[in-house]
This record gives structure tokens, sequence and C-alpha cells, in this order.
């Protein structure tokens, strides 16, 4: 037995609306699903990324267990690969949206990172391949 990959994350907001324009309008994800005031499901590559209303995700319910993090603040942190040759693209897409880069990382020459904050400030990274032992 062995686990394969990580299919989900799930992230928390208030506010979907400004999320689901900042994941599928700024960064590209595309919507699988919807639901307004409750969750937004994203595709990402070969992930998933859900973005759920901590205030619906929080009561119980018959399909889940409940769970959430309280936002603003969130403190959520994930990282999406991306290629090495769109780095600079990604960087001068970042600054030319007024979004602050809040560190650039460089990983011993094996790969960068670009860290930034979405709309319910979670910690967002971009980074390229090599810094982490994973399958494509």
């Amino acid at each position: 037995m062995k686990i394969n990959k990580v299919v989900e994350t799930c992230i928390y907001s208030s506010d979907l609306e400004s999320m689901k324009k900042f994941y599928v309008g700024f960064l590209g994800l595309t919507l699988v699903q919807g639901e307004k005031g409750k969750l937004v499901f994203l595709r990402a590559g070969k992930s998933m990324l859900l973005i759920f209303n901590p205030a619906r995700t929080g009561t119980k319910n018959d399909k889940l267990p409940t769970h959430g993090a309280q936002t603003p603040p969130a403190c959520i942190h994930f990282a999406i690969k991306i290629e090495e040759h769109d780095y600079q693209h990604w960087k001068e897409l970042l600054s030319n949206n007024k979004i602050a880069i809040e560190k650039e990382v460089d990983w011993k020459e094996r790969s960068k990172s670009l860290c930034f904050r979405d709309p319910a400030g979670n910690l967002v990274e971009l980074i390229t391949p090599g810094e982490w032992p994973v399958e494509s």
C-alpha cells in the first residue's frame, strides 16, 4: 500500500467571490463547481483546490465532519507548481497587478519561489520544479 498524491487542498474565506475572481480570473485555475456563499471547487492541474466559507463548514452537516479556519486573517500556506521558463512572467504579472511579492526564495539553485497573499490572507507560493522529490 502507498499514498499516491494529495488530491485536494482546502482553504477558507468568507468572501468567496473575491477568491473565485483571484484564483480563476488571475491565476487561471478552472472552476469545477460553486455554491454561492458556501464553496468554490477549482482544478489546479492534477489536483483540486477547494475554498469553503468557514461559517458554513464549521457547522454540523450530513456530508462531512466540521472544519474551517476563521478568516480573516487566514494563515494557510500552500504551493502551486509553475514551470521554470514561466517564472519571470509570473513575477511580472504579480507586479503589474499590484500583488506584493512577500518573499522571493532561491532554494540552493534547485528551485525558485514567489510568495504572496490571496484576498483572504492565505500565503500562496508559486514554485518551480526541483525543490521537492515529487512526481510531476
